[in-house]
């Protein structure tokens, strides 16, 4: 139940976009802002906090105002402020690069939305193959079973659930390439896009997991019934949003190749 809400929600965040989009955005960076603080500073909570969300909601908002360049490097100026409280540099890296990881996907990600005429496209795509990888990889370990990924990191983990996830995302792509691209020759690579999308959400989830085990904690928070937090929730699409934010920055022509429309 909670994850059909959750599903239901972004759903209607992504096709309304503008504020709206912003706002589902800005309520997230506030909830992983604390869980991220509360897991890496435990000591220290609300300085960490007050740090990774002044930067994470600049962020955000200045990336909803189309200023994705001036967001991030308003979000790289408050991970460093933040960082300067730690003395060791363990302890620097957890926190500027804890900001980053929270405050950045989000920013990318409105960013995304925002690409005209193809950012509710993207969007959609994106949310497609996470929730087929995510659905396929559970589904895929329980019932095939197999050796595990990394039991230290995450004990129930297999590559059978990898392998499932991944091939789910590829056969999910492909199906928006149907929707999305006319031309049916250039249908194709969108198989081998899914499964590259599905495969990064699956290791941001795996990276996550590493992280709960560097500081110790089952789950992020419980403020998800079901599911923990929303750094537990969203790893996933938090990884692939900075694949495929990355892919379109750098690879502007990408869009014609996807969407059949010029960059």
């Amino acid at each position: 139940m909670s994850g059909l809400v959750l599903a239901g929600l972004g759903l209607a965040a992504a096709f309304a976009g503008g504020p709206w989009l912003a706002a589902a955005c800005g309520a997230a960076v506030v909830a992983m802002s604390y869980e991220w603080a509360r897991m890496s500073e435990p000591e220290a909570t609300m300085p960490a906090f007050a740090f990774a969300l002044a930067g994470s909601l600049g962020a955000v908002f200045l990336s909803s105002w189309q200023y994705l360049a001036l967001g991030v490097l308003w979000l790289l100026l408050c991970a460093i402020a933040s960082a300067t409280r730690r003395r060791t540099l363990v302890g620097v890296i957890e926190t500027a690069g804890g900001a980053l990881y929270i405050g950045l996907p989000c920013a990318l990600f409105l960013w995304l939305r925002d690409r005209a005429p193809e950012g509710l496209q993207t969007i959609l795509a994106l949310f497609a193959i996470i929730w087929a990888a995510d659905i396929f990889a559970y589904f895929g370990g329980k019932l095939i079973g197999g050796p595990k990924v990394a039991r230290g990191l995450s004990p129930n983990k297999t590559w059978s659930g990898i392998v499932a996830g991944t091939l789910a995302g590829a056969a999910a792509g492909y199906g928006c390439g149907l929707l999305f691209q006319p031309d049916p020759s250039l249908r194709v690579p969108w198989l081998w896009i899914g499964a590259l999308v599905a495969f990064t959400g699956l290791m941001g989830d795996l990276f996550e997991s590493f992280l709960k085990r560097r500081f110790g904690v089952k789950d992020a928070s419980r403020i998800i019934p079901g599911h923990g937090g929303v750094l537990d929730r969203i790893d996933s699409l938090m990884a692939a949003t900075l694949l495929v934010g990355a892919a379109l920055a750098f690879g502007p022509r990408a869009t014609s190749l996807l969407f059949g429309v010029s960059p």
